[in-house]
């Protein structure tokens, strides 16, 4: 068995084994940060709304009033009802594109699976070698307890254990494992 601790293998994201679900995940979070900026443009304007309420008459009856109205504190519900239509047409945005990112999911598991393939298969390949071994030590502990079990000895007094865990001697999980293993290609 050889496990090579030194260097460790590094999982490949999605992103990373498809371009297309990379630049999917890339204008993900544009568009979060978008929403981001958008939210706060409408809470900071939402609050003024309130802290400032606009004058209750129009600019052009103050000016004949010789008063002077800040005309910026009408228009803000106009701006404020054009943010929220934003904020809505960037979550419809975000919707799209995570419908999108699910429905490429499948082809950049793919891609990410066709890169750790072989680094998968060698770590089978030594899962497989540690089980072989373990299954020669059980068959050697299995055989001194079968020759004195032979011999008409009480084994219980010894006490024995078995590794009846691993299923059957010449049948159990790690021959299914083993089995599964070759028929995957990996050993």
């Amino acid at each position: 068995m050889k496990f090579n601790k030194s260097t460790p293998f590094r999982v490949p994201t999605l992103a990373e084994a498809d371009a297309d679900y990379a630049a999917m995940e890339a204008k993900l979070a544009e568009l979060a940060t978008e929403a981001s900026r958008t939210n706060a443009e409408i809470d900071e304007l939402a609050a003024d709304i309130i802290a400032r309420p606009a004058p209750r008459i129009q600019a052009g009856v103050a000016a004949l009033l010789g008063e002077t109205v800040d005309q910026t504190l009408a228009s803000r519900p106009a701006k404020l009802a054009e943010l929220r239509k934003h904020a809505a047409d960037v979550d419809a945005a975000i919707e799209i594109i995570r419908r999108r990112m699910r429905d490429r999911q499948a082809q950049a598991s793919v891609a990410a699976c066709a890169v750790v393939r072989a680094e998968y298969g060698k770590r089978i390949s030594a899962l497989v070698e540690a089980l072989d071994a373990v299954h020669a030590a059980r068959l050697h502990a299995d055989a001194l307890l079968d020759g004195l079990e032979n011999e008409g000895v009480q084994i219980t007094y010894l006490p024995a254990v078995r590794a009846n865990f691993l299923g059957e001697r010449n049948d159990g999980h790690i021959h299914r494992f083993r089995r599964e293993a070759a028929e995957a290609g990996y050993v």
